[in-house]
């Protein structure tokens, strides 16, 4: 039976890094090898990227496939799936050994087929398919050799909230219980050695998601841990990478496209924002991580333009030129008035002038201004009651915390 743990008990002195502007950065390498596509998938195995499928700028699935290098940053054609066989929105995973391809959408036809990849004899073949209906944009995470696919759409739902796991060993498929927050379509999601994660969607409801969920297989446990400080999104990507989940792009609820980098540092539970990809806002693009490296390429543009770009960040959470600093929001929950207060052995803080903006639960600005030192209260007295996002800047850090109105 699938459990809720109770939600964690954050602390109001929080840890922050201060990132230098000439430190975390984008390059850009060879694009993409492909037609420009949007939708499509990718999946790991050993020193190399696989990346295919999507839906080209004429609007139908395609069926090839391209390796990536990620020593050298080269781009190769590899085989490509079977004729009729072209998709988007379909699920890509690997056990290290096998690559794999999972559902997805073509011409009005939802998929339940399985097709895995043996990059030794540059072949395909098909597995045994989802012993129940065919979905697109479903969400995935690996934790061993088990692929779990969450939620989609269906013939029939605009969202579900099934859970399958595929065991890629023995081929076999077991129906998992429901996760707790319900139907989902095109989150994203990713996993660390023993822990699945999950982000952002869409439900039944057209309701847009920006809550983090844990997945641990071990108790067949699922609970919350925390809310992205923005609003939700969809098509946007979820990689793992030592110990910190990292975002980038998407669509939202209004409309914007993203070309923003978020890290979650799953040890201090703190959201930070690094340098964006140095391009236009896109949705549905694919991500995928090296040892020491995070990849994204092609996606959408807000003008719906497809994309073949390659975008490269070395070292994504080691570079920065950085020193910690204690930050303090107060009185928290408040009335009328927070004050922040910083503590720094080396800089001073409290001389600098940061851009202050505070947000809704929608992600829409409700308090935007230049601020200074701890001295100077932030008023809130023409905010309604409720939570709210909080967030300080400059060319030295991003800083962000939440803070309740009563």
């Amino acid at each position: 039976m699938l459990s809720i743990k109770k939600n964690k008990i954050y602390s109001l002195v929080l840890l922050i890094i201060p990132v230098f502007a000439h430190s975390q950065t984008w390059h850009q390498i060879a694009d993409f090898p492909g037609v420009q596509r949007d939708d499509a998938i990718s999946f790991v195995i050993g020193d190399t990227a696989y990346c295919g499928t999507g839906n080209m700028p004429w609007g139908n699935g395609t069926i090839d496939f391209y390796s990536l290098d990620l020593n050298s940053d080269l781009w190769s054609s590899v085989a490509s799936l079977p004729v009729g066989e072209e998709r988007q929105y379909a699920c890509g995973f690997s056990n290290h050994e096998f690559g794999f391809v999972f559902g997805g959408y073509s011409a009005g036809n939802f998929m339940n087929d399985v097709w895995m990849y043996n990059p030794i004899a540059n072949s395909w073949i098909e597995k045994t398919p989802l012993p129940s209906v065919g979905r697109s944009g479903s969400s995935v995470f690996v934790i061993e050799d088990t692929a779990y696919i969450v939620g989609g759409k269906t013939s029939t739902n605009y969202a579900i909230n099934e859970v399958w796991a595929y065991n890629m060993m023995t081929d076999t498929w077991i129906q998992k219980s429901d996760f707790p927050f319900g139907t989902i379509w095109r989150a994203s999601a990713t996993s660390s050695a023993n822990m699945g994660y999950l982000i952002f969607g869409k439900d039944a409801n057209l309701s847009y998601s920006n809550t983090l969920f844990e997945y641990n297989a071990s108790n067949d446990t699922c609970a919350m841990v925390s809310e992205f400080p923005l609003n939700g999104r969809i098509y946007s990507s979820l990689s793992f990478f030592n110990n910190t989940l990292l975002v980038i792009a998407g669509l939202d609820s209004l409309n914007n496209s993203y070309n923003d980098f978020w890290k979650f540092d799953l040890n201090t539970d703190a959201w930070i924002q690094l340098n964006s990809i140095p391009s236009s806002g896109r949705r549905g693009g694919i991500s995928f991580v090296s040892n020491s490296a995070i990849y994204y390429s092609t996606g959408i543009d807000a003008t719906n333009q497809r994309l073949k770009e390659t975008w490269k960040n070395t070292n994504p959470l080691t570079i920065f030129d950085y020193e910690s600093a204690s930050v303090t929001l107060y009185p928290n929950p408040s009335s009328d008035y927070v004050y922040v207060h910083f503590t720094s052995n080396n800089i001073n803080y409290e001389s600098q002038e940061f851009e202050l903006a505070i947000y809704n639960t929608l992600g829409e600005i409700v308090q935007q201004r230049l601020y200074l030192d701890a001295t100077n209260p932030i008023d809130l007295s023409s905010l309604e009651h409720g939570r709210y996002f909080l967030t300080l800047k400059n060319s030295e850090f991003y800083y962000t915390t939440t803070f309740i109105k009563f």
